[in-house]
């Protein structure tokens, strides 16, 4: 499977979800004069601020070279393919782990996201883990696990595990395989 495939199946999983609970496609809160994302149908905002939204293709190549160089080190095919398939908000999803309840939310990417300062800033982040047995990508800010909300979702750029990373206790409870393994895997919430 590629990442344009398991975007693709969790785009239109969370879009038959969303439908079926709310009767029309996804919709969020939309300020595009103030926050331009460029993802939002304009036609469709309603009274309440609200309007439908579509994951849009990039186009252009990121220039994974210049990131790499000023990292020094080459960054997981994974997490490249990732930050530069689609343009999204950000994505609310569950994930189904026989022994966990998780749910979270992966950052958006919009046309008006600098990708190299994202990658610079969500490397090894100060504060956001506390493993530092490998090179680690910050991919969402909320993660709740059991309850417990205080978990950060990490892509590991040597294995392209994704985990859930809990750092005042110092836990790790592990996603998925691979990017694709957990869009794929992922489910809308509503």
């Amino acid at each position: 499977m590629s990442m344009k495939e398991a975007f693709d199946a969790f785009f239109e999983e969370m879009t038959q979800n969303y439908i079926k609970e709310w009767v029309e496609p996804p919709q969020a809160p939309c300020n595009e004069k103030r926050r331009p994302t460029g993802l939002f149908l304009l036609e469709t905002l309603n009274d309440e601020g609200y309007a439908q939204w579509k994951p849009r293709l990039q186009e252009n190549n990121v220039a994974f070279e210049i990131i790499e160089k000023t990292l020094g080190f080459s960054i997981n095919s994974q997490i490249k393919e990732y930050f530069s398939t689609y343009w999204f908000l950000p994505l609310e999803a569950k994930l189904p782990i026989e022994s966990h309840k998780v749910s979270f939310t992966l950052t958006g990417i919009t046309p008006y996201t600098s990708i190299e300062n994202v990658i610079l800033q969500n490397f090894n982040r100060t504060g956001a883990h506390y493993l530092s047995d490998h090179n680690y990508f910050l991919l969402g800010t909320y993660c709740k696990i059991d309850g417990v909300d205080s978990y950060l979702v990490q892509v590991n750029n040597d294995t392209g595990e994704v985990t859930a990373v809990e750092v005042m206790d110092k836990k790790s409870i592990k996603l998925a395989d691979s990017i694709e393994d957990l869009l794929y895997n992922m489910k809308g919430i509503w």
